[in-house]
């Protein structure tokens, strides 16, 4: 009995022992396989590594092409800025002056740039649909040069001023339009918020070169400057590539490689991206050949509830971007300045205001893609009914007969604090955000809707602006502004998606109602 004991305690630590060395030998081979496995995720990650970092070095195209395709719209923001300069010696305040408008006449050389930008985005999408992105922004060159070059010749013939003025608005709705699809067509997610603050960018910049040309230019010369941009996108433009989403749309798919190519950099696999972009469009079929009614037409049988709903918040954003009193500023920038009695002369005032506003629409395209649309459209409608309601007191205090001597500084610093928050917030993000939120398949005449629809306020605006002055008095005008300014926050908050690092088919879910929450909130508002 105790040898069978032993025995089987010799047979159990025998067993023990073979069971120890089993998991020994396992433990080693587990660590042999973590070690070849460490070593082979080290050599993938390397090429991944550098994949990523080549992917970067070639970004400068997509920057490129999209300051190219932006080119134009430096002559957008002279455009604008133009009345603000010339109001003077077209009223005959300066000497020079080839014309002596009426208040009545100055007013349609303004409001005609906003009424043709309204008639010329109707047919906008029309046009980039079958022209292309790009056939449509070299199509705006014929009429920007031929509207600069009727400004340069009207002399005393007050007509030839209006049908000047009417043109070149036109290149501005169809340029709003085919920029903001080309930029969001494309750029990566990773560089979309900052390509698309360059519509921004530029014009700002325009209107700077304008409001200093003006004030160390004479009338005639300053006048031919206009001519520029038109001149620079057929130079400049002419060679980048087309939106390969249209050339996908369109089924020429050997273009469209070509086009993400180039974009993408030469070492970059764009099949995969290629391949999603037609996974994409076939979910909602685009007819490769509209015919002449399409556009007409909508395609309502196919607008779907995430169309009409991205229509109705592009919309919104067209109307709020527009309401807190921008254009009226830029349009009527020097007699902003002397009506509300500034220290600084009003030409001066501009041309610092127009400094910083190009200054400050660096800000997005440096924090959207990191920050989000909706953290800096709310900051900034804050700021700008803030700096509003600086403007509403002051003025009030001025038209009682308060001394406000001590406080002439106001006006300038309540603008450039507004310029900064509109050239950081729904300045540069309104325009883009209309190309992020429509879905492709109904892009075209959608945004046009859209462009149209805040058209309509601005040409309003820019028209009744001078009549609120009179009527109104500027700081219930200011006021109205403010309240506007304090609406749009709680619009941006829950109304509009965050579109910030989402693919299409990602803002296109979430339009659909896949998140519930700002779909409840918006009805409630």
């Amino acid at each position: 009995m105790f040898m069978l004991y032993e025995d089987n305690n010799f047979m159990l630590y025998e067993d023990i022992g073979s069971s120890i060395a089993a998991l020994h030998r396992n433990s080693q081979n587990l660590q042999t396989m973590e070690r070849s496995s460490l070593t082979s995720a080290k050599d993938n990650m390397a090429p991944c590594s550098d994949s990523d970092s080549k992917a970067r070095s070639y970004w400068w195209r997509q920057h490129f092409a999209a300051l190219a395709a932006n080119s134009i719209t430096l002559g957008t923001g002279m455009c604008v800025a133009w009345t603000a300069s010339a109001q003077a010696v077209l009223r005959g305040d300066r000497p020079g002056s080839p014309l002596r408008l009426s208040l009545e006449q100055s007013s349609w050389v303004t409001a005609l740039v906003p009424l043709g930008a309204l008639l010329g985005a109707l047919p906008a999408g029309l046009l980039a649909e079958r022209l292309g992105r790009k056939g449509a922004l070299l199509s705006q060159a014929a009429p920007e040069i031929a509207g600069w070059l009727l400004v340069i010749f009207t002399h005393d013939r007050v007509w030839m001023l209006y049908v000047a003025r009417f043109l070149i608005g036109t290149t501005v709705g169809i340029n709003i339009v085919a920029v903001s699809m080309y930029l969001e067509e494309i750029s990566e997610v990773k560089v979309r918020g900052t390509t698309g603050s360059y519509f921004e960018l530029t014009a700002s910049f325009g209107m700077l070169l304008s409001y200093i040309l003006g004030a160390i230019l004479p009338y005639f010369w300053y006048t031919v400057v206009g001519v520029v941009p038109g001149v620079s996108i057929l130079l400049v433009f002419s060679w980048m590539p087309e939106s390969p989403v249209f050339l996908v749309v369109r089924g020429r798919y050997e273009a469209a490689r070509k086009s993400l190519q180039w974009l993408r950099g030469p070492h970059v696999n764009v099949q995969p991206e290629l391949d999603a972009l037609e996974e994409s469009l076939k979910k909602q079929p685009v007819p490769s050949q509209p015919n002449k009614w399409s556009f007409w037409r909508c395609d309502l049988p196919r607008v779907d509830r995430a169309t009409f709903k991205s229509l109705a918040v592009a919309c919104a954003i067209m109307f709020f971007s527009q309401a807190n009193g921008k254009n009226a500023f830029l349009y009527y920038m020097t007699d902003v300045f002397r009506d509300a009695g500034s220290n600084v002369t009003p030409e001066i005032a501009s041309i610092i205001v127009g400094a910083v506003y190009v200054a400050a629409v660096f800000l997005p395209t440096l924090t959207v893609d990191r920050v989000g649309r909706k953290p800096l459209l709310s900051v900034a409608y804050c700021v700008m009914g803030l700096s509003q309601l600086a403007m509403s007191v002051y003025t009030h205090l001025a038209s009682k007969g308060y001394d406000v001597a001590a406080w002439r500084w106001v006006p300038l610093a309540a603008l450039i604090i507004f310029i900064v928050a509109i050239s950081s917030g729904p300045g540069p993000l309104s325009w883009f955000m209309l190309a992020e939120l429509v879905p492709v398949e109904h892009r075209g005449w959608a945004i046009s809707v859209a462009v149209v629809f805040g058209r309509i306020f601005v040409l309003v605006l820019i028209k009744e602006f001078p009549v609120m002055i009179v009527e109104l008095g500027q700081d219930v005008t200011y006021g109205i502004f403010c309240v506007m300014c304090f609406l749009a926050i709680a619009f941006t908050l829950l109304c509009i998606p965050e579109t910030k690092g989402k693919t299409r088919d990602e803002i296109k879910d979430e339009l659909k109602g896949k998140s519930q929450e700002s779909n409840e909130d918006c009805s409630r508002l």
